[in-house]
């Protein structure tokens, strides 16, 4: 075996002339001496080459099934690992050479997956006259020319991309709670409105779709109307909003008095059904209930009704979790496997939107809150013509209050400008959203697939019959556990949104992702912005990597669906992905979101690790195929540094590596972007820095 390790490392079918030296050193802790390399995004347009006597690995094969095609052999080992094949006609042998040691010993494990198609006859790590075969036992298949376990020395001397000097550690952005313990103490309302203390256990999910990572709005145009509308999908509900609110709503009212709609004495909804003795207008059979009694000792009498807040509680069904089997409807999505529902019969339906018109109703002339709430304090949120009943969750920073939709059960951050002040009447009036906890759905980050599942979900139109047993109680989280069951087609909503959670590992014969699949989020060019830096191995070629301040924690988020891809799901025992192709890769013993950059035939990939920004050898047993179901966006940009000189002194690296420390939150003075799309950092202070002699 040690032989063979020997004959790898002298076959190299990319390698090129270089004048450098490198010290050979195995693992990923790789120090490099070369000359100063072009930036990494450069290096990934260099055009790879090879020099035309080149020996590439293959195996002879001999078929066992008879009619099988050069075109079934390709597929079979997948078109990114086989370079060409040698067959003749009417020959049931034929010689597949492979692009390098990655690929032959992923055909490897393929023909001992599936050994009915297949005999291997000889396999060569390269050809020409010294390279030795390896013949197989009868009716056996030889042991693989590379051993999976295996890792020989890393060919520094045939890369032409720089890898990171330095192994750091990634570093990990903490998700601070919206609610903690002692967010019920010093005065807060939230003992008082939150018993329980459920909201302990709520979280924001949706900073990527608050911050332009996700499409926020989509425009469309209905026949019957002359304006277009938008359908606003706003944090886990969705609601139409006219493009020109003021105007439509005066001419729609207008339009509504003059046709004969009267507004409905209990509910202020507009409707045609009348008393035919006094003319009382009301909805429904519900409204009717509201105020039968007083019409009946008014009617025909001359006298209005005259319903009070009292009154309309009285009639108001109680609120809590629906009886089990009952249908409900999806108010919110707080995170992917909890879901705000609420009763969907008749009477509860009613009762709902009653509520939701009685706010409606009493929230037009409140004031606005003279000062800032506290925790647990009931408020009137306005946005976008909207009126909703919040209670008040964080108020750490007084521009960015976060609060919680009762009627919906979505979480939101919003300006205090838009928080009225409300009624105990308005407070005391019941929630019909409640949560639970989807039975078998993990909680992952969510994708923009994620999210349109989610939304396509919700509506009024939309109801699922709730399944729960009372012992699956969640007494942690305060929530029942169930199972959501859509009766129109008959399936589990639970497993669709664990199939759509779910990566699923790629096949071998089934093309790779490109890094260009995945969207990009920068933080824009301007003044005075406030980065988080997540690489800084390149600082000596100027060069760092940062993520915006406000998506860092997202990254952390994201990062337990790769390692849970990588853990439980990814089965195949190596992989080497082609250049520019995503993969999951493994670094210090976490698995990670990367791309393929370089290779060199050594058995140890180049991978950009796109989460953070360290390029690193990486062995093809510590790589995995990428799923196309992680479709999360890249929030790390590579900067330039502006002003840093072409050459630095060991003490000046070491200067800008402890001013842009990993994980540091760091102010530029500007962000400027080129034509290129390439970004680059000002800083104002960066010759001092350079100068500081003991920094």
């Amino acid at each position: 075996m040690d032989k063979l390790l020997e004959d790898w490392s002298n076959w190299n079918p990319m390698a090129l002339d270089y004048s450098n030296n490198y010290d050979d050193e195995s693992g990923q802790n790789v120090v490099e001496k070369a000359q100063v390399p072009l930036k990494p995004s450069d290096m990934r347009k260099i055009k790879q080459t090879g020099t035309a006597n080149a020996e590439y690995p293959y195996l002879v094969l001999s078929k066992k099934i008879r009619f099988i095609s050069t075109c079934s052999v390709l597929n079979f080992f997948g078109q990114s690992h086989v370079r060409s094949i040698d067959f003749k006609a009417n020959s049931d042998r034929l010689t597949v050479f492979f692009n390098d040691l990655g690929s032959l010993e992923a055909a490897h494990c393929q023909l001992e997956e599936f050994p009915l198609l297949l005999q291997l006859q000889r396999s060569r790590i390269g050809g020409g006259e010294n390279a030795k075969p390896m013949v197989s036992a009868a009716n056996q298949l030889p042991e693989p020319a590379l051993v999976p376990t295996a890792r020989g020395p890393i060919d520094l001397k045939s890369r032409t991309i720089q890898t990171s000097a330095s192994a750091n550690m990634h570093p990990e952005f903490i998700v601070m709670p919206i609610v903690d313990s002692t967010s019920y103490k010093y005065g807060s309302l939230l003992p008082i409105r939150d018993v329980e203390k459920r909201y302990k256990s709520v979280k924001f999910e949706h900073n990527l779709e608050r911050h332009g990572a996700y499409i926020l709005e989509k425009q469309y145009e209905e026949e019957m109307l002359t304006k277009p509308l938008i359908e606003e999908l706003r944090f886990g509900r969705k609601f139409l909003k006219n493009t020109d609110v003021d105007d439509v709503d005066e001419d729609d009212n207008e339009w509504i008095d003059m046709s004969g709609y009267e507004k409905c004495v209990a509910c202020n909804g507009y409707t045609s059904t009348v008393c035919k003795i006094c003319d009382m207008p009301f909805c429904d059979a519900y409204c009717w209930s509201i105020v039968s009694q007083q019409h009946d000792s008014k009617c025909g009498s001359g006298q209005k009704v005259d319903i009070n807040d009292e009154n309309f509680k009285q009639l108001i069904p109680k609120s809590g979790l629906p009886s089990k089997n009952s249908m409900v409807t999806i108010t919110a999505f707080e995170q992917s496997h909890i879901v705000y529902v609420r009763p969907a019969d008749f009477l509860s339906e009613l009762a709902y939107y009653r509520v939701l018109a009685e706010i409606r109703k009493h929230g037009k002339d409140v004031p606005k809150l003279a000062q800032l709430p506290v925790c647990g304090q009931m408020v009137l949120y306005k946005f976008e013509g909207q009126v909703v009943r919040a209670m008040v969750l964080n108020v750490d920073n007084p521009k960015d209050i976060c609060v919680v939709s009762v009627d919906f059960g979505s979480v939101e951050y919003t300006d205090p400008g838009n928080l009225y002040q409300c009624s105990s009447y308005l407070s005391e009036l019941p929630r019909y959203a409640v949560p639970v906890k989807l039975r078998g759905v993990p909680r992952r980050a969510i994708t923009p697939t994620l999210r349109d599942v989610m939304y396509a979900m919700q509506g009024s139109s939309t109801t699922f019959k709730l399944r729960y047993h009372r012992h699956e109680y969640d007494h942690k989280n305060k929530m029942q556990i169930a199972v959501l069951w859509c009766m129109e087609e008959n399936r589990n909503i639970n497993s669709l949104l664990k199939k759509v959670i779910t990566p699923v590992e790629p096949a071998l014969n089934e093309p790779g992702i490109n890094e260009n699949f995945l969207p990009h989020v920068a933080e824009p060019p301007g003044k005075n912005i406030y980065l988080i830096v997540t690489d800084n191995s390149f600082l000596k070629y100027g060069i760092i990597y940062c993520t915006p301040v406000k998506l860092g924690v997202e990254i952390t988020k994201m990062q337990l669906a790769f390692q849970d891809y990588g853990e439980n799901i990814a089965k195949a025992v190596t992989y080497a992905p082609p250049k520019g192709q995503l993969c999951v890769a493994k670094y210090m013993g976490k698995w990670c979101r990367g791309v393929s950059i370089e290779l060199v035939g050594d058995g140890y990939p180049s991978i950009l690790f796109l989460d953070y920004g360290n390029i690193v050898p990486t062995h093809v047993t510590d790589i995995r195929a990428y799923p196309q179901q992680l479709t999360y966006p890249v929030l790390t940009t590579e900067y330039v540094l502006i002003g840093v000189p072409e050459i630095l002194t060991d003490a000046q690296v070491k200067r800008l590596e402890n001013h842009f420390a990993l994980g540091a939150y760091v102010s530029c003075d500007e962000i400027v972007k080129n034509e290129e799309n390439n970004y680059s950092l000002r800083f104002d202070d960066l010759q001092n820095i350079l100068l500081l002699p003991n920094y």
